[in-house]
């Protein structure tokens, strides 16, 4: 009877273990590229700039631009928002708990209108201009966008990446 007892301890263990493991690695599995996945707030928490060609920011970045921003710029959100049959999706800027000179922290303002492809193309319009970027990487905890910056006379290209965090 104690050995039951003991096996059937160890095996609830164990089941409850590997189920704990496997919520924490779900957070890391890549989502689709749709508008569903990409809805919600997100923090920036790193921008850089990558090595020439480094079109999925993997190599040691060039430059830290995060590092270069004031600690009041660095919780900014952006939230998008999707929308229905009858309205656009829609994305805000919002300031973090850290608000810069006349701002208002946890306030968001309208930016424009948004809109994801499953080539992972993230396009944003507002009044003025039409802004394209490249989603690299989306799960449930973190977003990874590339902008295209300059290219060399060489022809090579460099890119910015901006790294979020979903907070909700």
């Amino acid at each position: 009877m104690t050995k039951q007892t003991i096996y059937i301890v160890s095996l609830s263990l164990l089941v409850m273990w590997a189920c704990k493991k496997d919520d924490q690695s779900s957070q890391q599995v890549n989502l689709l590229f749709n508008e569903n996945n990409l809805a919600g707030d997100w923090q920036r928490i790193a921008e850089f700039r990558g090595q020439p060609n480094d079109s999925l920011g993997i190599l040691e970045p060039l430059e830290d631009l995060f590092a270069q921003f004031e600690n009041c710029r660095k919780d900014d959100i952006i939230r998008y928002v999707k929308g229905d049959e009858q309205e656009d999706n829609r994305y805000f800027w919002g300031i973090g708990e850290i608000a810069c000179h006349s701002q208002i922290s946890k306030t968001f303002t309208e930016i424009g209108t948004w809109s994801l492809e499953e080539s992972g193309k993230l396009s944003h319009v507002n009044s003025n201009t039409s802004e394209y970027h490249i989603v690299i990487q989306l799960n449930a905890q973190q977003l990874l966008v590339r902008s295209e910056l300059d290219k060399d006379d060489n022809g090579d290209t460099t890119f910015e990446f901006t790294e979020y965090e979903r907070i909700r």
